[in-house]
């Protein structure tokens, strides 16, 4: 699913909920590196700190 465009819940280390839109770039040893739509750079998150992921429609779908 690298590529696509993500939608994810996110608990940070102070233990606050985030949003991010992100394009995943690789998966791999409990973390997954993202270019971040939200913060536009990319970033690594850790795999047990995200809550939900949803794909985002392509524009022109529907």
């Amino acid at each position: 699913m690298t590529g696509s465009s993500l939608w994810i819940g996110y608990v940070t280390a102070e233990g606050s909920a985030s949003q991010r839109v992100i394009a995943p770039v690789r998966v791999e040893g409990g973390f997954v590196t993202a270019y971040d739509h939200t913060a536009d750079e990319v970033r690594t998150y850790p795999l047990h700190r995200i809550t939900g992921v949803a794909e985002l429609a392509e524009d022109g779908e529907g």
